[in-house]
């Protein structure tokens, strides 16, 4: 019995600890990405994103269920409005969802840049009229968001919320090492 005990907390200890690898984005952008997600192929995109706007760069992990994705937007916002542009997402993201129960949710310098950081558990109720029959959706989120020339970059890494303690200290690293050149 002792033996399947550290047999298993063995496992969890190193999926706790993913291995990432530096990956550049584009010139401007490096994250840490965890050695094991593959980068989204167009079929990937297609069915996980209903925006015309496709990410600038998306990874997911080999079951499909956890993702870190990049994307980019042109906006009014500039870097001085970072408050602002912080209760704008909040808002956005208590309306997109049933229930949000925020971790996190601030702004904060990060490698000497200013981002809206919000970390989160959703969940999205399931349709009861529905003929599927859907169960509500409980999904965990880091997202942050931060201004460069008029443009608003989000990065986002999220998973269901039952293997949050897998991926969170991992999503940790990743949300604190992001490098713009």
């Amino acid at each position: 019995m002792i033996t399947l005990v550290l047999i298993l907390n063995t496992h969890g200890i190193k999926s706790q600890n993913a291995s990432l690898e530096k990956t550049e984005i584009n010139q401007d952008i490096t994250l840490l990405v965890p050695s094991e997600f593959l980068a989204m192929g167009p079929q990937d995109i297609r069915s996980k994103f209903i925006s015309y706007r496709e990410p600038i760069a998306g990874f997911t992990s080999e079951d499909r269920s956890t993702d870190l994705v990049v994307n980019v937007s042109k906006t009014p916002w500039s870097n001085q409005d970072m408050e602002l542009l912080k209760d704008f997402y909040e808002n956005n993201i208590r309306n997109l969802f049933d229930q949000v129960e925020f971790h996190r949710n601030q702004t904060e310098e990060i490698n000497g840049r200013q981002y809206a950081v919000f970390e989160f558990t959703s969940t999205v109720k399931g349709d009861p009229n529905s003929l599927r029959n859907q169960a509500p959706i409980h999904d965990y989120r880091y997202v942050m968001y931060t201004v460069e020339d008029f443009e608003v970059f989000v990065f986002t890494f999220y998973c269901p919320a039952r293997v949050r303690e897998k991926w969170q200290a991992t999503a940790h690293q990743i949300m604190s090492n992001i490098e713009f050149k």
